[in-house]
């Protein structure tokens, strides 16, 4: 490999990367053509601060017809995820305790691949409103 190309190649692995912490994979998945697996759409909410969540909420990126009914999904998570957080502290207990678990297992889950979106929202629902944090002690 080429050292431009090398230079390119790991180039794209960190913005992959920055992408996947920041909780903006979907995004950069879709901006790069690619297609987004369903554990995907669980990223914003396990990785995204509270500001970016109601960014991406309130002014969602124009997508393909797929994808709008994931948004709405995502739309509707992220409201249920603010409204159980209401604040920083809880927000961030969920997230590391909760929903990077639940995205990191959705990943390794092959029936999850089939998903519909309300099967979605199910899963991540009850596991927002039903799995106890330290912050709820």
């Amino acid at each position: 490999m080429r050292k431009r190309e090398r230079a390119a190649s790991e180039a794209a692995v960190a913005a992959g990367c920055e992408a996947f912490l920041t909780g903006t994979l979907v995004e950069y998945w879709e901006g790069q053509g690619m297609p987004v697996p369903v554990w995907a759409w669980t990223n914003l909410l396990a990785h995204g601060s509270a500001d970016l969540i109601v960014e991406r909420v309130t002014r969602p990126q124009r997508s393909r017809r797929v994808a709008r009914r994931w948004r709405i999904a995502r739309s509707y998570m992220a409201n249920v995820l603010l409204e159980v957080a209401d604040g920083p502290r809880r927000l961030r207990s969920l997230q590391s305790e909760i929903l990077v678990p639940l995205e990191l297992e959705m990943a390794t889950l092959p029936a999850v691949r089939e998903w519909t979106p309300v099967q979605w929202v199910k899963a991540v629902d009850w596991a927002i409103r039903n799995q106890p944090t330290r912050a709820d002690y």
